[in-house]
């Protein structure tokens, strides 16, 4: 009885140093299977030019960002019947977090809000994210330049 106890503390603690050893790899093993990657070739590129994706029209004021200056975006959604929609965005090149931005409802298919991005140490950044009404997403990239 001894020797299974003895048995079981040891298979305990290398169990818990194999965890902690790897637990970084292991993190991101499990992140990548459950986040689906957003690539910025299947993305709609946004710019002052109107990116239509899945009937979805979307058009920034400008065709690069600069950030700490906010810029509009437009969303043409036809038959959403959300009040407002959410615009979710991830640094590609850097981990920045994760701002949302929420547009608002102008129109009985139009959504107009604002995107005010973080600064950054890098002259370029690309941005990743999506647009969601609730029930649909569309997968979206734009570029920042200081």
């Amino acid at each position: 009885m001894k020797m299974l106890t003895s048995t079981v503390k040891i298979l305990s603690l290398l169990a818990l140093f194999f965890i902690g050893f790897f637990f970084s790899e292991l993190t991101t093993l499990v992140k990548s299977h459950i986040t689906p990657t957003i690539t910025v070739e299947e993305s709609c590129q946004l710019s002052s030019h109107a990116c239509v994706k899945n009937g979805v029209t979307i058009k920034l004021e400008r065709d690069t960002l600069t950030p700490l200056e906010s810029s509009s975006i437009s969303v043409n959604w036809p038959n959403s019947m959300a009040e407002n929609i959410v615009v979710s965005l991830e640094g590609l090149d850097m981990s920045m977090g994760k701002p949302l931005f929420q547009l608002h409802k102008t129109t009985s298919e139009t959504y107009e809000g604002k995107i005010l991005l973080p600064i950054c140490t890098q002259n370029t950044m690309t941005w990743i994210g999506t647009i969601s009404d609730g029930s649909n997403s569309i997968p979206i990239s734009l570029k920042a330049v200081q």
